[in-house]
């Protein structure tokens, strides 16, 4: 089956705001049957997100040593309180699923969730990365690299992952991370001490997408 989905990798850093509008400017148009949608990745200036399960008292302290605040933004998806900023790998797919052959929510997340793990394992080397369904994310034993959050109207979602690469760790210890206390956060970094690019973390993600999704093209689009 032949489909009209497309990616685009950001080589700029985008603010979440102008994104979330990019993702509910696409689902429209998947929606209004103009084309099957978008898979986006990218970097985000740095920017808490609450989600419907987010509560007040997961925040710990955010202020920041600059003295200035990053911005906070209530948005339907589904998880509690994060943290997106540089060096932390963002994947929005903006698509209409059942056009890339999931039969099911469940097996569109997986199959993403999957598809990073075995990124992180063969490409970055984490051996022990592993996308579990029940406490969802991917894992590296009891500590937490990879998140996710969706909400779907229909077939087509908006937001997605977030892959820790080499953010600034100390971001999350002003939260309580997926609403988990205690929950130890990890990175590409801290794990393999090797570092990698947006962009080569986003192609190698790309290369397993392409095993289920394989007509999938590259978006043109202009950076703004």
């Amino acid at each position: 089956m032949v489909t009209d989905i497309r990616y685009k990798i950001f080589d700029l850093m985008k603010e979440y705001g102008d994104m979330l509008q990019v993702q509910e400017r696409t689902r429209k148009e998947v929606l209004e049957k103009k084309n099957d949608g978008t898979i986006f990745f990218l970097e985000h200036n740095e920017v808490y997100t609450v989600g419907i399960r987010g509560k007040e008292n997961h925040f710990l302290n955010l202020s920041h040593e600059n003295g200035k605040t990053p911005a906070v933004y209530k948005v339907r998806r589904g998880g509690e309180v994060t943290w997106h900023g540089p060096g932390q790998l963002i994947i929005y797919p903006v698509i209409n699923f059942r056009k890339a052959k999931f039969r099911s929510i469940r097996e569109f997340v997986n199959f993403f969730g999957e598809s990073i793990s075995i990124s992180l394992r063969d490409f970055c080397g984490i051996k022990k990365a592993v996308w579990l369904e029940d406490t969802p994310g991917v894992w590296v034993d009891d500590r937490k690299i990879a998140f996710v959050g969706f909400h779907f109207s229909k077939f087509v979602p908006i937001h997605g992952f977030s892959v820790n690469l080499n953010p600034d760790m100390s971001h999350f210890k002003t939260i309580i991370p997926c609403g988990i206390p205690g929950c130890k956060i990890t990175s590409v970094k801290h794990e393999t001490e090797k570092e990698f690019s947006i962009k080569e973390m986003s192609e190698n993600i790309l290369s397993i997408l392409k095993e289920k999704i394989p007509d999938i093209y590259e978006d043109r689009m202009e950076e703004q």
